[in-house]
């Protein structure tokens, strides 16, 4: 997440009222954590270390290539992200694709997760380094089209309402949602994290 999402946790409150109420953080850990994966059948291998910043530290790290769909790179996260991912495509980004789109997606497009760095460079730090967050950027489709939130969050059509509505429903699924609609530090892609917090701007 570029770490802007402080900006707009005053209407945190208003904005939650549409979510349901999204999910705290999950107490998926350890090899309780790393069977679900295996159930899941997600594509990854555990990593012994991450940063030399002790701040940055991960609980049971994963790296993970595959999810219900593939990833365009794998990517460094908390092995409960892992899991939650999983369960989020596989019960709202396939069946909204196929209904809305009329295609599987077969790639998810990201822009990161694990990355050891403070909020506004500050001492907070960012989910991203505790591995509890990830930026989707957009999908690629079965039939090889693709979806961008750079380009798709605001041109008219169904894509707009496709990445909308997963934005939307995201936010059962994730504790923090951030969009374009956001700020403009979010114009590219949608945040997602697990972590304390809880803000549903969609």
């Amino acid at each position: 997440m570029h770490q802007g999402w402080l900006a707009v946790l005053g209407g945190a409150v208003l904005l939650l009222a549409g979510c349901g109420g999204p999910p705290g953080p999950s107490d998926l850990s350890g090899r309780v954590c790393l069977a679900r994966l295996a159930t899941q059948e997600v594509l990854y291998r555990p990593v012994d270390s991450v940063a030399p910043d002790s701040r940055c530290q991960i609980d049971t790290a994963v790296r993970v290539s595959r999810i219900e769909a593939g990833l365009n790179h794998s990517a460094v996260m908390s092995c409960a992200l892992a899991s939650r991912l999983d369960d989020f495509a596989r019960e709202v980004v396939q069946p909204t694709a196929v209904a809305e789109l009329g295609q599987r997606v077969v790639t998810i497009n990201h822009m990161g997760s694990f990355s050891c760095r403070g909020i506004h460079g500050g001492r907070h730090l960012s989910q991203h380094a505790l591995g509890q967050a990830i930026d989707v950027a957009g999908f690629r489709l079965s039939d090889g089209s693709t979806v961008s939130v750079e380009h798709d969050w605001t041109a008219l059509g169904p894509k707009r309402l496709f990445l909308r509505h997963l934005a939307q429903r995201a936010c059962g699924y994730f504790s923090v949602v951030l969009t374009p609609d956001s700020n403009a530090e979010h114009y590219n892609h949608i945040h997602l994290d697990i972590g304390p917090e809880r803000l549903c701007s969609v």
